[in-house]
């Protein structure tokens, strides 16, 4: 089995807890110390908890927090009809103690992508844009590895991760990567307004050298193949979990333990590519 030397996870929103079962498997088995870790949407939280070593725990928040919650459309405290971002925030904030961020900030080069929208297009209207359009894109090409929405005006920018964990603002790029008005409030980074980076790409993989790549995807592409350099992983059946129901915590066990048994078939096969 190849030395995986980038760690990729891709986005799927509350699909994502499929990567904790995944790796939490695969680890058994292998030591992963790959020197870049990139995330993307809910992917990012994912690869910031495994780079914290603390995925059973983000698995554990997220399902109090979703024991709690039995509404997916209500007020929140600034005025969203949803409480999708409120509840997020507080895991991602309870998550990412100061432990967790010395931990991610001495860790390897940890890259998260997000979308840049045109500067005058309200939020609502990107999402619904540019939605259509990677929809439209995944059907066509069958690849997370998007291309239209760049084609209509959408931009890519990449975050350093590690450089927010060391002054203390990871858990505001964490939350913008996930950034999909209206459930989320448009955000801002680098001083560009910023949507979930699943909208230009489900997942990034930096091309400026080629390098053994474990990709973990959230969803099976039928057409997608690896290459010499690219292993793909992806779910062998659709998971349990929605991308943004925030009510049931028993999905996010459900999708976990479909991690880890695609993981098992995984090893037994070794074939690389997808599960």
């Amino acid at each position: 089995m190849r030395d995986f030397e980038l760690l990729a996870f891709s986005g799927g929103g509350i699909r994502c807890f499929w990567h904790g079962g995944f790796l939490s498997v695969l680890e058994q088995e292998i030591d992963l110390e790959p020197e870049i870790v990139t995330g993307v949407s809910g992917g990012a939280l994912s690869a910031a908890a495994w780079i914290s070593g603390r995925e059973t725990l983000l698995k554990d928040l997220m399902r109090e927090a979703f024991g709690i919650n039995d509404a997916n459309v209500e007020a929140s405290s600034h005025g969203m009809i949803t409480p999708h971002e409120d509840l997020y925030r507080a895991v991602v904030s309870t998550l990412l103690d100061k432990e967790a961020l010395q931990r991610i900030a001495d860790g390897p080069r940890f890259e998260l992508l997000l979308s840049c929208p045109p500067h005058l297009m309200p939020g609502t209207v990107a999402t619904l844009l540019y939605g259509a359009l990677y929809k439209l894109d995944e059907a066509i090409r069958s690849d997370p590895r998007l291309v239209l929405p760049g084609k209509a005006g959408l931009g890519a920018c990449v975050a350093d991760a590690r450089a927010a964990a060391r002054a203390g603002t990871l858990v505001n790029l964490v939350c913008a990567a996930a950034t999909i008005p209206p459930v989320f409030e448009m955000s801002r980074w680098g001083g560009r307004r910023v949507l979930d980076g699943a909208f230009v790409s489900k997942v990034h993989l930096p091309d400026d050298r080629p390098r053994n790549t474990l990709a973990l995807l959230t969803k099976r592409y039928g057409k997608l193949k690896g290459s010499e350099h690219i292993t793909f992983v992806s779910p062998g059946n659709e998971v349990a979990a929605d991308k943004i129901d925030f009510t049931d915590p028993d999905k996010i066990e459900l999708t976990w333990q479909q991690g880890e048994a695609d993981a098992r078939r995984w090893l037994v096969s070794n074939e690389g590519g997808s599960v």
